[in-house]
């Protein structure tokens, strides 16, 4: 078997030199770091079966390198290659599969090659089929992930573990977040220097996090930016849903009418309402109109196709909860009224909303819907303050 490899050492000449040792070994060589952060980096992005660490390294040390990929999700194999063999017994902590000393003989390397082709044969061997698994996200009012049929909601570290996971959900869906992006976002008030370190270690903490919940998915590095990317999991969000259905990627028929039905009836919260980032506040703007497009098109739906009048009715009452000043939704509202109800009820509405209208801001009902009233042959009544 082929094993994919990446060399990771501060000195350049050293790397190079391993890198063409283990090329002779028949090793898939995916490159050196001589920097350990861009190696962080690449360890997500190529995700090698092993890395080949030294262990004295400036500003990040081989020890605190295998660490911190761990924590990211890497789960390949840890070899050690140093001068030091004070740090042998520090090594296996990590679960490192071997320690070499520098300088380093061919046959040492050859045989911790082998090492690591057995070690990768036996977790395979041992290794269950992946289990699908869905991740039920609720975006619309205070965040809350359930991973499969739990009832208990992810416990995030920080409160950027959680802006973040939202953040590459709603955003990475079709593309990566570039690290820019990001920092942006979620850190507008910190230097570059000191956004990257907190994002480091927001996507350290968010990982782990994801992982002890066994949630199958991760945020990880494309090389491009960041995205969630999960192999056997299901994500199920609200707030995507109600996007599908407002712009018709979520198509409309009879046949989930009902679904729609249930996601646009069901929209009683502002997206994230327990954060209060700018870009929030952005978004929860674009949500709530994703929510006005698809009511507007479930109850075009249903005038168009003849539906129970108490289907658009609910659907317009949601609108009207969240914008009751509507004339045009109220209009509707008052016809549907009259269809189900007959002329009283509908008189009734209209008066009801006049004087709400009246008492919360000194209008009146606009034009087109004293239009209304009048083509279905009601008595208007005009409201003064007393």
């Amino acid at each position: 078997m082929t094993i994919k490899a990446l060399v990771v050492d501060d000195e350049a000449l050293t790397a190079e030199h391993t890198c063409r040792l283990l090329s002779g070994l028949g090793v898939d060589v995916l490159g050196f770091d001589v920097n350990p952060y861009a190696a962080l980096d690449n360890i997500t992005l190529k995700k090698p079966d092993v890395l080949f660490l030294d262990v004295e390294m400036p500003e990040l040390n081989g020890m605190a390198v295998a660490e911190k990929a761990q924590e990211l999700g890497y789960e390949g194999e840890i070899v050690f290659v140093t001068a030091y063999k004070e740090y042998a017994v520090e090594a296996f902590t990590v679960n490192a599969l071997d320690y070499l000393l520098k300088p380093m003989k061919r046959s040492e390397l050859e045989r911790a090659v082998e090492r690591v082709k057995r070690r990768i044969c036996e977790k395979r061997a041992l290794l269950p089929q992946a289990e699908a698994k869905t991740l039920h996200v609720t975006l619309l009012g205070p965040l809350a992930v359930l991973v499969g049929e739990s009832k208990t909601p992810i416990r995030w570290m920080t409160a950027k573990c959680a802006e973040t996971f939202a953040y590459l959900l709603l955003h990475g869906r079709e593309r990566s977040i570039s690290k820019d992006r990001l920092l942006e976002a979620i850190w507008p008030d910190k230097t570059r220097e000191k956004g990257d370190i907190n994002l480091r270690s927001t996507l350290s903490r968010l990982n782990k996090t994801l992982r002890e919940a066994g949630a199958g998915v991760s945020a990880v590095s494309t090389g491009n930016g960041y995205k969630l990317i999960g192999k056997s999991t299901e994500i199920k969000a609200d707030a995507i849903e109600l996007e599908k259905a407002a712009d018709g990627s979520m198509p409309l028929h009879s046949g989930n009418r009902e679904v729609i039905h249930a996601i646009v009836a069901g929209y009683s919260n502002l997206l994230l309402e327990d954060m209060d980032s700018e870009w929030c506040h952005t978004s929860r703007s674009a949500y709530h109109s994703y929510f006005v497009s698809a009511a507007s098109r479930l109850i075009a739906f249903y005038e168009d196709n003849a539906y129970d009048a108490a289907l658009p009715l609910i659907i317009i009452q949601q609108l009207l909860t969240h914008d009751p000043y509507n004339d045009g939704a109220r209009a509707k509202a008052m016809k549907l009224h009259y269809e189900l109800m007959g002329p009283f009820h509908a008189q009734k509405y209209y008066n009801d909303y006049a004087q709400l209208l009246y008492a919360d801001l000194g209008l009146t009902p606009g034009e087109s819907l004293k239009q209304a009233y009048e083509s279905l042959g009601l008595v208007q009544h005009v409201y003064k303050q007393v």
